[in-house]
C-alpha cells in the first residue's frame, strides 16, 4: 500500500506527477486515470476563476478558463498538472464527448494539437509508473515500482557524491532533453563503466549486471510491438546506430552522451562465449528494465541478435519460434502453436537468435534487465564518422562479408 504525504494529511493510493527532482504533487489514481486518457478534443467547461485575484495562478485561470476542450487549455496556458489539481477541486467539468481530431486541428491549430498530444502521451505514472485502476493490483504495483525508482536514485546519488560529481540544477539539466533523475543515473552508470574498463580486468556478468541496475531507463511510448494490452510504455532505450523516425540514420543521443555504457557492454560481449564460430557483428544495443515483451518480431533488424537478462528475478523466460521464417503469406504471429516453440533461460544463458522471427518473454517476477545487440537493416547508410565514433565505442562494426559469414551461420538457429 503506498502511503504518502498532502498538506499534512496522510493518502494511500496516491500517484506523483513529478516536475523537478525532489518537488512534486500527488493526486489520486483515479484522477490521473481520468485526465490520463483524456483525448485532445475531451470537451470541459470551467467555473468562475478560483485563484487569488492578481496572482500569476489568477491570470493563466484567466487565459485558458474560456477553453472548451482539452486541447484549447492546454494551448491557452494550463498545465497537467492543473488538469489534475482542477479536476480534483471541481473548478471544471467534464462535459463527455469529443471534437474529431479534424475538428480540433481547425480550431487549435496543428502546432498546438501536437503541442497537446505530446503532454498528454507524457501522463506516464509516478516517476514512469503506467497506472491501470482497474488492474487490482494497481497499489501494490505502483508501491513496487515507487520503490525500485527510489532505491535507485537513492543508490547513484550516494554514488555520485563518493565520486566526487557534481549534481546538476534543472537548468543545467534541460539542455539533454532528460530529466534530473535520469541524467544522474545515466553519470553515474557511465563513470562506473569508465572506472571497470580503466581496471583493464576481464568485464563479467556482475560488471554488467551492476551498471544496468543504475542506468537511467527512459519511458518509452514507441516500442509498440511489444507493448502489453493497455500499456502505454516501456523502460527502454537503444544505444548506437539506428534509423531515425524523422528519417536517416544516426547515434543515438545516449549512445553520444555516454560512451562508456556501450563500450563496457561490447567488451562484455566480445569475452562472452557463443553459440556461433563467425564473428558477431552489431550496430545497436536495446536495453530494458522490467517489462515482458508481447509475441512479436523485429521489423528492422539484419541478421541474428544476441540477448542476456540480468537481475534477480523468477520466470522471464524467452519463447522462441525458430521455424518462423520471414515468407509471404507469413501467419500472425498469435497464431503460432506453442509446439514449435523453444525456451531460454536467459537469467544463465546468452543467446543468439533472430529477433525477425517471433519471440515474446515470459511474466516474472523480481527486477530483470536485459540486453539486446542486433545489426539495423541498411546499416550501410550510417555516415563514415558516426562508424568511427562506434567503433572507439567498442561495436563490433558489420561489414557485408561478417554479416554475410554469421547470417549463414545462424539461418538455422
Amino acid at each position: 500500500m503506498v502511503k504518502t504525504f498532502e498538506n499534512g494529511i496522510k493518502r494511500k493510493g496516491l500517484v506523483s506527477q513529478k516536475g523537478e527532482r525532489g518537488t512534486g504533487l500527488k493526486f489520486d489514481v483515479k484522477e490521473f486515470a481520468t485526465v490520463k486518457n483524456f483525448s485532445i478534443g475531451t470537451k470541459i467547461k470551467y467555473g468562475a476563476n478560483p485563484k487569488r485575484a492578481g496572482s500569476k495562478s489568477w491570470d493563466r485561470y484567466a487565459g485558458y478558463s474560456k477553453a472548451k476542450t482539452v486541447g484549447e487549455a492546454l494551448k491557452f496556458g494550463s498545465k497537467k498538472e492543473d488538469l489534475m489539481w482542477e479536476l480534483r477541486r471541481g473548478d471544471y467539468k467534464i462535459l463527455g464527448g469529443a471534437r474529431s481530431d479534424a475538428q480540433e486541428i481547425a480550431s487549435i491549430g496543428q502546432k498546438a494539437f501536437d503541442q497537446a498530444r505530446k503532454i498528454l502521451n507524457s501522463f506516464i505514472g509516478p516517476q514512469g509508473l503506467n497506472v491501470n485502476v482497474d488492474d487490482p493490483l494497481a497499489k501494490e504495483k505502483l508501491a513496487a515500482e515507487e520503490a525500485w525508482r527510489n532505491a535507485k536514485l537513492k543508490k547513484c546519488e550516494a554514488l555520485a557524491k563518493a565520486m566526487g560529481m557534481k549534481i546538476e540544477t534543472p537548468d543545467e539539466v534541460a539542455a539533454f532533453n532528460e530529466s534530473t533523475d535520469i541524467r544522474l543515473e545515466r553519470r553515474v552508470a557511465d563513470a562506473v563503466a569508465a572506472k571497470k574498463l580503466k581496471s583493464g580486468k576481464k568485464i563479467t556478468d556482475a560488471d554488467v549486471s551492476e551498471v544496468l541496475h543504475l542506468w537511467g531507463f527512459n519511458q518509452n511510448t514507441g516500442r509498440l510491438n511489444v507493448m502489453q494490452k493497455g500499456v502505454k510504455y516501456v523502460y527502454s532505450d537503444t544505444i548506437g546506430a539506428i534509423r531515425r523516425r524523422t528519417g536517416g540514420f544516426g547515434v543515438t543521443p545516449p549512445c553520444q552522451r555516454y560512451p562508456n555504457f556501450p563500450r563496457i557492454l561490447c567488451k562484455w560481449l566480445e569475452g562472452t562465449k557463443l553459440a556461433v564460430k563467425s564473428k558477431f557483428c552489431c550496430t545497436a544495443i536495446n536495453i530494458n528494465a522490467n517489462y515482458a515483451g508481447k509475441r512479436h518480431r523485429d521489423q528492422n533488424n539484419e541478421g541474428p541478435s544476441v540477448i542476456r537478462a540480468f537481475g534477480k528475478f523468477k520466470g522471464g523466460k524467452l519463447r522462441y519460434w525458430p521455424k518462423d521464417f520471414k515468407k509471404s503469406g507469413r501467419c500472425d504471429v498469435m497464431e503460432l502453436s506453442t509446439s514449435d516453440m523453444v525456451t531460454h533461460d536467459l537469467g544463465k544463458t546468452t543467446v543468439v537468435f533472430d529477433g525477425n522471427r517471433s519471440h515474446e518473454v515470459e511474466s516474472f517476477t523480481g527486477e530483470r534487465y536485459s540486453i539486446v545487440f542486433f545489426t539495423a537493416r541498411g546499416y550501410g547508410k550510417v555516415k563514415p564518422d558516426d562508424v568511427k565514433y562506434l567503433k572507439s565505442c567498442n561495436f563490433p562494426w558489420p561489414t557485408p562479408k561478417t554479416l554475410a559469414e554469421v547470417k549463414k551461420e545462424t539461418k538455422t538457429l
